[in-house]
């Protein structure tokens, strides 16, 4: 009984985490792109993302390693905010991009 009731709670309480901007709801993490984007290069991730103010993936443009999405209020906040960030894998590309509303957008692409 006591582990059916904790495995509730941990089921209860457990979170995924998705690429978008803090307090958004709905949606996916993945959108396509806008008219004229590409996603062969994290400058252009980023480009898009900043065109439509949301952190999400857009496919990773035939990059094999793995790609981190995140947004803040300075590019270096942006660039620090993204996912792998702290993994200690290298970062071969990145890009940043500020959106009409002033926040910044950055996408790092990692090799492990």
């Amino acid at each position: 009984m006591r582990r059916a009731a904790l495995l509730m709670v941990l089921v209860l309480f457990a979170s995924t985490a998705e690429a978008r901007v803090f307090g958004r709801r709905g949606g996916s993490s993945y959108r396509s792109l806008p008219a004229g984007g590409s996603c062969a290069t994290a400058q252009g991730v980023a480009d898009a993302m900043a065109k439509l103010e949301w952190v999400g993936h857009f496919g990773l443009g035939g990059h094999k390693g793995y790609e981190g999405c995140g947004s803040g209020s300075s590019p270096e906040a942006a660039y620090r905010g993204t996912c792998y960030a702290s993994s200690g894998m290298k970062t071969v590309d990145s890009g940043v991009a500020q959106g009409k509303s002033g926040r910044w957008y950055c996408c790092r692409r990692f090799v492990p």
